[in-house]
C-alpha cells in the first residue's frame, strides 16, 4: 500500500514508515537513521514531509493530556488532534483562541507549518505555543520554552529541528460561538472585503468560482436577514 497525503496527490518515497509506542524508542530510532522525517496527518498538499530515509508517524504514542489550570496552559501529545483536544480542554473549562479548520490535523503538524485558521484578529495556531519538547539528530531531548533565544525560529520549523514530541498551549476560558452559513455572497460585496472579514470572530470565504459561501462564526446573532445580499 503506497503512503499518500490527505489529498492523494503526493506518495511518499521513504525506506520505511515507523510507528514508535514510546519516547524511548523514538529516540533509538532517531539516533539510529541517516535520514528521518515526522509525518503528522500527512494534509500538506507538498512533500514537506517527505524523506527518502525513514519517516516516524506518532500515532501510537501516549496521548494524555496535562491541563494547568493556574497557569491556563495543557502540555498536548505532538499526535494529538483539534478534534480530540477540544473536547478534553473544554471539560476543564478551557479552550484555544484558534484552532484549525479541519478537525483531523495534528496540533504538532500545524504548527511547524504556520497553519493559520480563520480569523482576523486571531494570531496563527503557533502563536499559542509556550513552549515544545523535541527528539534532536542525536536522540537526545530537548525542551525550548518563550524567552528562550532559540525558540521563536523552532515553532514553525517544518520539522526541519528534530521530531516534536509534545507542545505546551496557552488556554483562555472555554466560549462559544455560533456559526451563520451564508451563500451567494456577490461579486460586488469584496468591495468590502476588509468589513467581511471583520464581521465574526472567524470569517472563512469558500468559491467555486460560480457561488461564493461565507462560513461566518459569532459571539452574537446576526441581525441583518439579508447580510451582504446572500441567503
Amino acid at each position: 500500500m503506497t503512503l499518500t497525503n490527505w489529498a492523494g496527490n503526493t506518495a511518499f518515497r521513504a525506506r520505511n514508515v515507523h510507528h514508535p509506542t514510546s519516547l524511548d524508542e523514538l529516540q533509538r530510532l532517531v539516533a539510529a537513521s541517516a535520514q528521518v522525517r515526522a509525518l503528522g496527518s500527512a494534509h500538506s498538499f507538498n512533500e514537506v514531509a517527505d524523506a527518502t530515509g525513514d519517516l516516524v508517524v506518532l500515532d501510537r504514542m501516549p496521548d494524555a493530556v496535562e491541563i494547568d489550570s493556574a497557569a491556563a496552559t495543557a502540555r498536548v501529545p505532538a499526535r494529538m488532534t483539534y478534534a480530540r483536544l477540544a473536547p478534553v480542554l473544554h471539560k476543564a473549562g478551557f479552550a484555544l483562541a484558534n484552532m484549525a479548520s479541519l478537525p483531523h490535523i495534528s496540533v504538532a503538524g500545524s504548527v511547524a507549518t504556520g497553519t493559520h485558521g480563520s480569523g482576523e484578529g486571531i494570531p496563527s495556531l503557533a502563536a499559542a505555543v509556550s513552549s515544545l519538547d523535541l527528539v534532536t539528530a542525536d536522540g537526545s531531548m530537548l525542551t525550548l520554552s518563550r524567552g528562550d533565544a532559540d525558540f521563536p525560529g523552532a515553532v514553525v520549523a517544518l520539522g526541519a529541528l528534530g521530531v516534536v514530541t509534545s507542545l505546551t498551549l496557552d488556554l483562555v476560558p472555554a466560549f462559544e460561538l455560533r456559526q451563520y452559513v451564508r451563500e451567494g455572497l456577490p461579486v460586488e460585496a469584496l468591495g468590502d472585503f476588509d468589513e467581511i472579514m471583520a464581521s465574526g470572530y472567524s470569517v472563512s470565504l469558500f468559491t467555486d468560482w460560480r457561488d461564493t459561501r461565507v462560513w461566518l462564526k459569532r459571539a452574537d446573532e446576526l441581525t441583518s436577514p439579508d447580510w451582504y445580499a446572500t441567503r
